[in-house]
């Protein structure tokens, strides 16, 4: 049971080790999710793209068309594959009008009736303005700590060689 219990770990992390992480600001136009699949995918496969966190449909095409009333509404009008993506392998996703709401985790899934022709996993950062400004305001936070040490210790080690001048001298 034991092992069992490993191999599952071992699974489960690998296949998020494995995961796309594609980065984008907030309010860009659009970004596209990566997946390649060997080509060509047949012609009566399902391919879709969801959502984990909560699970919901972002991209559905089935048949070679793509199902509008099978997706979020969240997503209606703001997902696009290539057209030639079932020739091609490309099922990459294009999401446009990105919003903080799209951050998360989704997977791109080909499947074949019951059976799963290819899966692949993307990570989407989202980032704000204010992520950027804190950005900035915490570089030049550590550039300023930074340069106060220096002055510290050039102060510190400026009364050292002084006194001991003043040590030397009295000595004499």
């Amino acid at each position: 049971m034991k092992v069992f219990v490993a191999v599952l770990f071992i699974m489960h992390v690998s296949q998020h080790a494995s995961a796309v992480t594609v980065e984008v600001n907030e309010g860009a136009e659009f970004i596209v999710l990566p997946c390649q699949v060997k080509a060509p995918v047949p012609i009566d496969s399902l391919v879709e793209w969801r959502r984990s966190d909560p699970s919901i449909a972002v991209h559905v095409r089935r048949d070679n068309r793509d199902q509008p009333n099978d997706q979020n509404e969240l997503y209606r009008r703001r997902t696009a594959l290539r057209q030639d993506a079932l020739e091609s392998g490309d099922l990459s996703l294009t999401l446009k009008n990105i919003s903080l709401v799209d951050k998360g985790t989704y997977t791109c899934t080909a499947r074949q009736g019951s059976t799963i022709l290819s899966q692949a996993e993307v990570q989407l950062q989202v980032f704000s303005s204010n992520d950027k400004e804190r950005d900035v305001f915490l570089g030049l936070f550590i550039v300023t700590l930074l340069l106060l040490l220096v002055c510290v210790g050039y102060i510190g080690w400026t009364i050292k060689t002084s006194k001991n001048k003043d040590t030397t001298a009295a000595n004499l």
